[in-house]
């Protein structure tokens, strides 16, 4: 039988909601008055106080949503959503409600800002040429090409309020090869505008290497992001027609946007969000607390067939280490007996909260160590994947069932080789049939012989369950 039984609990059943601080927040947007924050989680778009970080979900729809944009107005937010597969514009009110979808056309349509008088935003689309940028009406209505000429790809659009410049980037290593580090040649961007009242064009920057996503207040004020200071992206400015340089991370931030009345720009950095107050040269960490309604428990069922993503068999050739799933087993040599490990609960640093949010971060590989007590294994730890290691207990001789048993007995290095090596073949390539004893042997200890699977080795899963509308609207563009 070719299924191990995983018991999943979902969240612990409390009457309250569940807030944890979450990693992977995405493409922020500022309120004009920098006081509320939207941001993309889970495929979903989330709005959180900036001073108390108690975020909550604001949409639930069968895709993905992202570029939150809030219009100056505080009325709205345009955002992209791929509910169909491609990209399109929605529109939701900023109080959450009803969702329109604006744009119908079946090439990628992203969301890049908002008009300063609140009325058109603006998207870029691939629907005629590699990408360019477009502008549609908040109620909907058949969009408008901003740039004519056929071969730039023009992105990262941001209007000036005090001049009517629009300002942009146009080569791929600020659309499809921004997270490309410290590339200098001809295909650097660099802070550029067009005047579409006067037809005036100017370029702002001339660093070799990248210059983009620029973001500008009611004020003109001009932010955007470089990595002329170190090789890491860091938060820069215009001012009098020249470049400042505001910050100095020695990791890259990403996609910065100011609010309205300029108090504040939010940006991503190491998965996390992030502001910078230019009245008072201060970056801080926004403490996003995540709030989801409590599930009830419940179990399921995996198959691992053909899901051995690694292994490694101890240099004593007595036992062997396997992941699947993204979690991690020793097993001895003859698959008769099986334990699940749970590394996360013996990190020297981790506190019982971080034990209960990071138990399930996923392993990728493992390998024993020379002295066969010993596992090296790697795993996301707060947003990044590093190296650990874990003893592994001293390993009892049991029967199937668990009773003790003599010796185990195990042919010599030299003539295991070969059939470590079958079962490495059956392990890849063959759908596990080398292990099925091993599975076997899970069923038998977990049910045949009255043994439960420790509560500490149930996975938590959450699924939204909202009551929120899902986008409705009409037309053809």
């Amino acid at each position: 039988m070719k299924s191990l039984l995983f018991y999943l609990l979902l969240l612990s059943f409390v009457p309250s909601a569940l807030s944890l601080e979450p990693y992977f927040l995405s493409t922020p947007a500022l309120s004009s008055d920098g006081k509320t924050v939207v941001f993309s989680f889970e495929s979903d778009l989330w709005k959180a106080d900036v001073v108390s970080g108690t975020a909550t979900r604001l949409t639930a729809m069968q895709g993905y949503e992202t570029n939150a944009r809030i219009s100056p107005d505080g009325q709205w937010i345009a955002f992209t959503g791929r509910q169909f597969g491609n990209a399109d514009v929605f529109v939701i009110p900023m109080e959450g409600g009803e969702i329109r979808q604006l744009t119908w056309h079946a090439a990628n349509d992203d969301v890049e800002n908002w008009s300063w008088d609140s009325k058109s935003i603006y998207f870029t689309s691939n629907r005629l040429n590699s990408g360019t940028v477009y502008k549609i009406p908040v109620g909907g209505d058949n969009p408008v090409r901003l740039f004519e000429h056929y071969f730039n790809t023009i992105h990262n659009l941001a209007e000036n309020p005090k001049t009517g410049e629009l300002f942009f980037n146009d080569t791929w290593e600020s659309q499809s090869m921004a997270s490309r580090k410290r590339y200098k040649g001809d295909y650097n961007p660099d802070i550029q505008s067009y005047n579409p009242k006067t037809g005036e064009y100017k370029k702002y920057t001339e660093w070799i290497g990248k210059d983009m996503w620029a973001t500008i207040d009611q004020n003109g004020m001009v932010y955007f992001v470089s990595d002329e200071k170190n090789g890491e992206y860091n938060l820069g400015k215009l001012e009098n027609g020249k470049t400042k340089n505001l910050t100095n991370f020695k990791t890259s931030i990403k996609r910065p946007i100011v609010s309205a009345d300029g108090s504040k720009v939010v940006f991503e950095k190491d998965y996390q969000l992030f502001t910078y107050e230019p009245a008072t040269d201060k970056t801080s960490k926004l403490s996003i607390r995540i709030v989801r309604n409590s599930l009830l428990p419940k179990e399921q069922n995996f198959s691992i067939a053909g899901k051995i993503s690694d292994f490694d068999v101890s240099p004593d050739n007595k036992k062997i280490a396997f992941i699947s799933r993204g979690e991690l087993f020793v097993s001895d040599i003859e698959g008769k007996y099986i334990v699940q490990m749970h590394p996360v609960e013996t990190h020297n640093y981790a506190s019982p909260n971080e034990v209960q949010d990071k138990r399930f971060e996923r392993i990728m590989s493992v390998k024993w160590l020379s002295d066969n007590k010993t596992l090296l294994y790697n795993q996301t730890w707060n947003g990044y994947l590093s190296w650990f290691t874990l003893p592994v207990p001293a390993w009892p001789n049991r029967t199937r069932c668990g009773a003790a048993t003599g010796s185990t007995s195990i042919s010599p290095p030299t003539a295991l080789n070969r059939p470590i090596l079958q079962a490495a073949e059956a392990l890849i390539f063959t759908g596990l049939r080398w292990i099925k004893p091993i599975l076997h042997s899970v069923r038998m200890n977990s049910i045949s012989c009255g043994k439960k699977i420790p509560q500490q080795s149930k996975r938590t899963l959450s699924h939204p369950s909202p009551s929120i509308p899902t986008a409705s609207g009409n037309g053809s563009n």
